[in-house]
């Protein structure tokens, strides 16, 4: 549309120059001076009608959205849950933010629901929920934490969260051999978004301990 309001005010301006050229030879002193009244009339008026359409045609610069803090996001889960409480992964992901905000209490709440509300619960709920229990006895791998893991390897037996805490908790505990064999299976299992650097960092850490 900008091209055409530019081709037509292109085509007005030569059209009455070239009248204007014209008439003007054939015209007194008077006369010429009222056809050029007359044309720069009629070209303001032009150059006016196409500056309108452009205007008009430009839209507004987007306004920038500020990002949700964290916050905000859960505030907007929660009023999600509110009208919708059967949700499993909402209320699984309300944990992981939960998680995000050291709060292990309601994180193991909603991972909880989670997996009571899923027709067909996952080893990555069940290695949640190991987590969060973790944390929350105060990184003690008690009976029910070793329960959940015990079933997270079950049915996934190179699950990387479940994997992690192991390796962990044996490295906190000075027992590096088996932490590092924890991590080489991470390592061994070839998925996509381990972070490999990390593991090996820890690896090589462990493995600074024993020499």
């Amino acid at each position: 549309m900008h091209s055409t309001a530019t081709i037509v005010f292109s085509l007005v301006l030569i059209t009455v120059g070239m009248l204007y050229v014209a008439l003007r030879r054939q015209l007194s002193n008077n006369a010429s001076l009222a056809l050029s009244s007359l044309v720069a009339v009629v070209v303001f008026t032009s150059a006016s009608g196409v500056w309108f359409v452009l205007k008009n045609e430009i839209p507004p610069p987007p306004l920038a959205m500020e990002p949700m803090t964290i916050e905000q996001v859960m505030e907007e889960k929660q009023q999600h849950l509110t009208g919708n409480p059967n949700d499993a992964k909402a209320w699984f992901e309300l944990g992981q933010l939960y998680m995000g905000q050291y709060e292990f209490d309601s994180a193991t709440t909603c991972f909880d629901y989670a997996i009571r509300l899923s027709k067909a619960p996952y080893a990555g709920q069940f290695a949640a929920l190991a987590t969060a229990q973790y944390y929350q006895h105060s990184q003690t791998i008690t009976a029910d934490v070793q329960r959940l893991l015990d079933i997270t390897l079950e049915m996934d037996p190179f699950n990387e969260t479940a994997l992690q805490l192991i390796a962990s908790d044996h490295f906190m505990s000075a027992r590096y051999e088996q932490a590092i064999a924890h991590w080489t299976m991470i390592l061994d299992s070839d998925r996509l978004g381990v972070d490999r650097a990390k593991v090996i960092g820890s690896i090589n850490q462990a493995q600074s301990f024993i020499r």
